[in-house]
């Protein structure tokens, strides 16, 4: 097969990075602009999330026909993203308080008014009604468990939120003991609507208005754009940022409206009035399904068979108990763990029968589970939503999820139509199904999208046949082998599970008998040879390599250095036919001091 051919096909897995996912930004602007989009894209924890707006981004109809014109206008668009958040914070920006947050999440500074009411209200606060005044605008982004818990039992809630900003970000499984079980501060489907915002304003779903102001921005930008990155962009033409900022504007202002005055005597009234209507946000993107539009296959790992009832009964002992004597809670491998897949109907058959096929001795492919009728609404409220960020999750139902039920859900109910009380809505009817505003997937929870986070190997069962690997020099992320090894029941199995950092770059070597047989030591391990993590690194056809486990991005300070080793990462080939492929990648000297664990196979 030729070059050219394979080109076509191309398709990325992408590590998820939790807070560092405008990395993955920074390093797609890159690989789209020499090679376009890619066909198909898999990933889980934020890489969901960026992935969701590589979905919008491909679904743009208002861009160039040209295809070479069109890859740079959607490199130039990738490179935006972090701008377009960063915008949200500016003080002439006209974009709600709580759009902020989303800005947060990815990482983007500590700079949204939640987290200091949240303190503030944890200060003040006696009793639910005043907790929720201090809030304010921000109230919505509380996850409404949280809400219905402060009703209940008010100081041992606030203690929960307390101890949730703490650890916020932090993905510490070793030391976090309520990790399975504390109810997690922020509403991850409420979040997922706020991000389908930007992600309609990239799919071109905004309106007329908006999206000549994004086509003036391209004319103007597309070429000079090429080969730099955003900050260089605006050094070299300074007017992009004024038109970008314009299509932001033309997005999220309120527009006025001037209507004609019927009311009063014809001499006396005024001849006209103005109206101001808040922006009126397409939220489609949100309830998009999964693969129709960019071929996607995000994961979450699954909780299923008896565990769910068993952690029901545990997560209400955990709040009766206030937290005391809780334990962990633990899974059996075997039987009750799963690795789901959302994705078309089609491409997850392809994908199932294929690993069975290709990789039958594979413990992570053994795992695998499809997910059907997927939206990115459940997507994006549940594989971020890992554990420290929040408890176990039930998933949301794509194929019977009701867009109005979402959109028209209120935070608390009303008494007599207008009077609001403080009983907050839950987007669950546990007991009832059918009492829920969202209906979920029966016999199965999320734990997190950590589980498959070099997921090349279903993309090579989906058909594609060059391969590249978004992913950061080290070993397997610290926090996702310590989540597997408690939740699994491993941790008086592995002997150094809670030094497991120490030996991440080498991998860990002189296993006990009862190790080299352990699931860690088949899946994660980076010195074991046959572990699925190594084979799914021979899988890719070329690797781009960061390094952005360097970097802190809730240090202003440390964005732009992050976003440049990004754009800078070397990239690795193992397939040599497809060499000049990938000839876009920077110089490796001196970017490693052990020759990119994690990038590179496993050499015995």
């Amino acid at each position: 097969m030729s070059t050219s051919a394979l080109s076509a096909n191309y398709c990325t897995a992408i590590r998820g990075n939790g807070e560092l996912a405008p990395t993955h930004w920074s390093a797609l602007s890159k690989i789209v602009e020499h090679k376009g989009m890619p066909k198909t894209v898999s990933g889980g924890s934020s890489a969901a999330i960026t992935m969701f707006l590589l979905d919008g981004l491909s679904r743009n109809k208002n861009l160039s026909q040209d295809l070479e014109s069109k890859k740079i206008e959607q490199a130039l668009l990738i490179k935006s993203f972090v701008p377009h958040m960063l915008y949200t914070y500016s003080e002439d920006a006209n974009a709600s308080g709580v759009m902020q947050f989303v800005g947060d999440v990815m990482g983007i500074g500590k700079k949204s008014g939640l987290i200091p009411k949240l303190k503030e209200a944890l200060k003040i606060a006696k009793n639910v009604p005043m907790f929720f005044a201090i809030l304010g605008e921000y109230g919505p982004l509380l996850n409404p468990e949280i809400a219905i818990g402060l009703k209940k039992n008010f100081s041992f809630y606030k203690q929960q939120i307390s101890e949730g900003i703490k650890v916020f970000g932090g993905f510490d499984a070793l030391s976090d003991k309520n990790i399975f079980y504390r109810t997690g501060i922020i509403d991850f489907k409420y979040l997922g609507v706020l991000f389908g915002r930007i992600a309609d304003f990239y799919a071109g779903y905004a309106d007329d208005r908006v999206n000549e102001k994004i086509k003036m921005f391209l004319e103007e930008c597309r070429d000079v754009s090429v080969g730099k990155q955003w900050r260089e962009i605006l050094m070299t033409k300074p007017v992009c940022h004024k038109l970008f900022n314009d299509s932001l504007n033309a997005y999220y202002t309120n527009t006025v409206i001037e209507k004609q005055n019927l009311r009063g005597h014809s001499k006396m009234r005024q001849p006209t009035f103005k109206v101001v209507r808040a922006p009126k946000f397409p939220n489609k993107m949100i309830f998009e399904k999964v693969g129709s539009g960019l071929n996607s296959l995000p994961t979450t790992s699954l909780i299923v068979g008896k565990a769910v009832d068993r952690y029901t009964e545990s997560l209400n002992n955990y709040a009766k108990l206030e937290a005391k004597n809780t334990g962990d809670f633990v899974v059996d491998y075997d039987t009750e763990l799963k690795y789901g897949y959302w994705g078309s109907d089609e491409a997850l058959e392809v994908v199932k029968l294929n690993l069975e096929d290709q990789f039958p001795n594979d413990l992570k492919s053994q795992k695998f589970s499809a997910l059907h009728g997927g939206s990115w609404f459940e997507v994006i409220g549940t594989s971020p939503a890992e554990p420290g960020l929040s408890n176990l999750q039930r998933i949301a139902d794509g194929s019977k999820l009701k867009k109005n039920n979402v959109l028209s859900k209120k935070y608390f109910y009303k008494k007599w139509f207008f009077m609001p009380t403080l009983n907050a809505i839950a987007w669950f009817g546990e007991d009832d199904d059918n009492s829920g505003v969202v209906p979920f997937r029966e016999g199965m929870l999320s734990a997190g999208g950590w589980n498959d986070l070099h997921p090349t190997l279903v993309l090579k069962a989906s058909g594609c046949e060059d391969i590249l690997y978004l992913t950061r020099q080290d070993g397997e992320s610290v926090f996702g082998q310590q989540i597997f090894i408690r939740l699994t029941g491993y941790t008086d199995k592995i002997s150094f599970w809670k030094e497991i950092s120490k030996n991440n770059r080498s991998g860990w070597r002189d296993l006990s008998a009862e190790e080299e047989n352990s699931p860690w030591n088949r899946l994660y391990n980076l010195a074991n040879p046959s572990s699925s993590f190594n084979i799914s690194i021979k899988q890719a056809s070329a690797v781009y390599c960061t390094d952005w486990n360097k970097y802190n991005m809730f240090d202003p300070a440390q964005i732009e250095p992050a976003l440049a080793d990004a754009w800078n990462a070397p990239v690795f080939v193992n397939d040599e036919d497809l060499a000049d492929e990938y000839d876009f990648g920077y110089a490796s000297k001196g970017k490693s001091k052990d020759n990119f664990p994690g990038c590179k196979p496993y050499l015995e």
